[in-house]
């Protein structure tokens, strides 16, 4: 029982901090590089700056790599919309 409380204190701190980045803004290169990606798929008209830092983070994350493929640029596409909630 000694050990739970140490134990608790850390997980409690852990969770703070974890929790905090959620709540900064997006670092502006970050912004610019996803702006830049969704250009590449012919979607320009997209105000990143009006998107929250989590679908910001996602979109980062989604438009990874190359669009050779026709294929792979509609799919990642498609995929952008639900990201931005334009699906529906």
């Amino acid at each position: 029982m000694a050990g739970l409380k140490p134990f608790l204190s850390a997980l409690g701190l852990a969770l703070v901090v974890s929790a905090a980045p959620i709540h900064a803004a997006p670092n502006a290169q970050l912004v610019q590089s996803v702006e830049n990606r969704l250009a590449v798929i012919g979607m320009r008209d997209v105000d990143v700056s009006g998107l929250s830092t989590s679908q910001i983070a996602a979109l980062h994350l989604k438009l990874q790599g190359n669009y050779d493929s026709f294929l792979r640029r509609v799919r990642t596409q498609q995929e952008v919309k639900v990201i931005l909630g334009w699906d529906s």
